[in-house]
């Protein structure tokens, strides 16, 4: 999220049709967040993916 561009969403305060806040953030639903918060975005998950794969990798079975 701190990327330029950002691949991890940050706050996302507008909620969006499929978030249902009071599930989804529990103890803070009086604030209506979004579930997108610090969500991945396909960047993201790619970024991820990688540290994943480099950790897998590292280790031996």
């Amino acid at each position: 999220m701190c990327g330029d561009p950002e691949q991890v969403h940050g706050i996302v305060k507008t909620p969006v049709r499929s978030d249902e806040p009071i599930k989804d953030w529990p103890l803070i639903n009086q604030y209506g967040l979004s579930a997108q918060s610090f969500h991945p975005k396909i960047g993201g998950a790619r970024l991820y993916a990688n540290a994943l794969e480099r950790t897998m990798a590292g280790m031996s079975l």
